[in-house]
């Protein structure tokens, strides 16, 4: 009888079989839980991050009313609940649907089962104060008793630099180490393994908000992506302000103010302070002000005028020249006119001397007005003068003189005698006519003469040089 094989699995390859395909499964249930987990994380952080930013929305609107904790509740105008105390204020997920900042089918419940509680904290001082707030879930992310820190990052990831967690049941710290708060502060911090987010003033999200009460600075840029600002009261910048036109009523600049090109103003430029042009400065009217000092030349392509009784000061030396009356040039100061060329002129006078290297030449005449008489006393030597008839006078010697010398004549009688040799110059001699410049020039005698004379007298005739 010949004998036949059959093929088949035993039990050993079977099982071999099973436990390969339980492996699998296993191990793709543990990939598909992951993915699940990876996904709830990432719905958990979507979450936190969508209500961090709108009640960073709703510190923007009811800064007024946080600043100044005041509670609300079901007012049309703040609709709350906000409910505050000495120290801070505390809103709902409702609060924030109530004012529109989340859509009215939000539950308040994460992915992961969880609610939240929203704190809000004020500090500074009036009337600068700052709003901070943290947001925490009720609930630790926990499984079996064992904290999902691994899940609590990956919803961080999500939620971006303001989420954190709690290490502990007293403190929480953000992502990458970037903040940290405590339940001394903010008292929804009670356990390890929550998920928080930082809202506020010092959160990275609220940048993105502009203060409509003008208490707080901006804490980021602010981009209007090529819109326009109105109504605006006050603009101060601390820094650089670029702009293509600039229109304004009214500039107030605290500081410096450079331009790089040209600044064009249809009005008046009212400086308090001092002007610095580094280049020329024109006008093409009236430039005025109380001092107007030049350090270089100053040219001018018409007048030099002045308004007043003043004129040009000549500030080193102490001169100058003005008019005190419509017809008179004076040099202030009392100081000398002196010049290289010559003075024209209708008409010049001086009221002291006048003194001349030179000659002095006149195309007419010389009018000399000041008067003497011959013989008197005079100071110095040279001096011209005149006699009241006219005459022109000299000083020679200290006494006044003709200048124009002259012979006068004169005759006189001398009565008869009997010495007749030399008796005309005897007689001028002793009646003190030759004191006087008196020589005797002839003499006549009268026997044979019965015109002038009786018989045996003489008469005598006399010469002087007079001046």
């Amino acid at each position: 009888m010949k004998k036949q094989n059959k093929k088949g699995f035993s039990l050993l390859e079977l099982i071999l079989v099973l436990g390969v395909g339980s492996m699998m499964a296993f191990m793709r249930f543990q990939d598909m839980k992951t993915e699940q987990e990876n996904v709830m994380a990432k719905a958990v952080g979507q979450q936190m991050k969508q209500i961090g930013e709108a009640v960073n929305g709703y510190i923007n609107i009811r800064y007024d009313k946080l600043s100044t904790l005041t509670s609300s509740s079901s007012q049309s105008s703040d609709p709350g609940p906000r409910t505050c105390n000495g120290s801070g204020c505390e809103i709902t997920y409702q609060t924030l649907i109530n004012e529109g900042l989340l859509p009215v089918s939000y539950t308040g419940v994460n992915a992961q089962k969880s609610s939240y509680k929203i704190m809000l904290k004020r500090s500074g001082a009036t009337p600068n104060y700052v709003v901070n707030g943290l947001i925490t879930t009720t609930l630790p992310w926990s499984e079996s008793g064992k904290l999902r820190y691994d899940l609590l990052g990956k919803a961080m990831q999500e939620a971006g630099i303001d989420s954190g967690m709690t290490r502990t049941t007293s403190n929480a710290f953000g992502y990458g180490g970037q903040w940290s708060e405590t339940s001394a502060n903010f008292n929804n911090i009670t356990s390890a393994g929550q998920l928080a987010f930082r809202v506020g003033f010092n959160s990275a999200l609220y940048s993105v908000y502009l203060r409509r009460d003008g208490t707080l600075p901006m804490t980021g840029n602010l981009n209007m992506g090529g819109q326009s600002v109105y109504n605006a009261q006050d603009i101060t910048a601390a820094g650089t302000t670029t702009t293509g036109i600039l229109e304004t009523n009214t500039a107030t600049v605290g500081a410096t103010l450079n331009v790089a090109g040209v600044t064009t103003l249809a009005s008046d430029l009212n400086v308090s302070g001092n002007g610095q042009v580094n280049g020329n400065l024109n006008s093409n009217k009236t430039l005025s002000g109380a001092t107007v000092t030049s350090r270089s030349e100053t040219y001018t392509q018409n007048w030099f005028r002045t308004l007043g009784d003043g004129g040009i000061y000549f500030q080193k030396y102490g001169g100058g020249w003005n008019m005190g009356d419509t017809a008179t040039i004076n040099a202030y100061g009392g100081k000398n006119v002196q010049t290289s060329a010559g003075f024209y002129g209708g008409y010049i006078k001086s009221t002291g001397n006048i003194d001349a290297n030179g000659r002095v030449n006149a195309g007419e005449f010389i009018y000399i007005n000041g008067q003497a008489n011959v013989g008197w006393g005079c100071s110095p030597n040279g001096l011209q003068g005149r006699t009241p008839e006219g005459a022109i006078l000299s000083c020679v010697n200290g006494v006044w003189k003709s200048s124009s010398a002259r012979i006068e004549r004169t005759q006189f009688l001398v009565s008869s005698g009997s010495n007749y040799g030399d008796i005309c110059q005897s007689n001028i001699n002793s009646n003190g006519m030759a004191a006087q410049g008196w020589v005797a020039s002839g003499s006549d005698a009268c026997t044979e003469d019965g015109n002038n004379c009786s018989v045996d007298n003489v008469r005598c005739f006399a010469i002087r040089i007079v001046n």
